[in-house]
């Protein structure tokens, strides 16, 4: 959920539309961007309300949050989209392109996670 702080809502708006494009959709970059300031703002509001509660409070209230985030994207980019012939997405299509966007996001994530886990593991354990 760090993703999100220092400016990650622009990192959220650029895979928005890197999704659209590889779903051939068209994503205005000001409806990303306003997607992306709200993204933003439910995850501090859920960071605030997550403060000091055990760990399986806090994984199961982060996948609550991306359940109502992609429901809600898909309701927001069912009308500011548009698919390959230039009709509004619609609910299928909002819901494609919130699955693909969060997707990309994990993808990224862990390609980012592992080999940093795997590199601290080897610097961080004892030698034999």
């Amino acid at each position: 959920m760090a993703y999100f702080h220092s400016g990650g809502y622009d990192h959220l708006r650029r895979v928005c539309e890197l999704a659209g494009r590889l779903l051939r959709y068209t994503v205005p970059w000001k409806s990303s961007s306003l997607f992306a300031v709200i993204v933003l703002a439910l995850f501090i509001f859920d960071h605030v309300l997550a403060f000091d509660q055990p760990v399986t409070i806090r994984i199961v209230r982060a996948m609550v949050l991306l359940l109502v985030l992609v429901i809600l994207g898909s309701w927001f980019f069912r009308a500011r989209g548009m698919n390959r012939s230039g009709n509004l997405l619609g609910s299928g299509g909002g819901i494609r392109l919130m699955a693909l966007t969060f997707a990309v996001m994990a993808i990224v994530a862990f390609t980012i996670v592992l080999p940093a886990q795997v590199f601290l593991s080897k610097q961080l354990s004892p030698s034999p």
